[in-house]
């Protein structure tokens, strides 16, 4: 079953981090490549029972490099926007609307607002 697994990162960490994933499709494609030649040589024996097996191994590596890939593309194409729109702040985006309480204490009004600034 396949989960999906979210944590912070620093915003100049990103690269690595997708760097990081990347080690593991890298590693599963290698060994892909060499499930791929031991089929091969199982096919041209004939050997059809060891063969069964191995492509069943290959379609799950293959499988679990696709949905690494769309976890890369994904966290890619985020960072490319932030680094696209750096400095450009959108605080809604992402967080849950704000109720404005009311209290004065803590949101002055604009008249509050102006009456501080006139009595400078």
């Amino acid at each position: 079953m396949r989960v999906k697994i979210s944590y912070g990162a620093n915003i100049e960490e990103v690269p690595e981090e997708i760097n990081q994933l990347f080690t593991y499709v890298s590693e599963k494609s290698r060994r892909v490549m060499r499930s791929v030649e031991l089929m091969e040589t199982l096919l041209e024996e004939e050997d059809l029972p060891g063969a069964q097996p191995i492509a069943e191994r290959i379609r799950m590596d293959l499988s679990d490099i696709d949905s690494r890939m769309v976890d890369i593309q994904s966290i890619t194409s985020g960072y490319i926007a932030y680094k696209e729109n750096e400095g450009v702040q959108d605080v809604s985006e992402g967080r849950p609307d704000m109720v404005a309480t009311g209290d004065s204490a803590t949101a002055p009004t604009t008249e509050q607002s102006t009456s501080h600034k006139d009595s400078e």
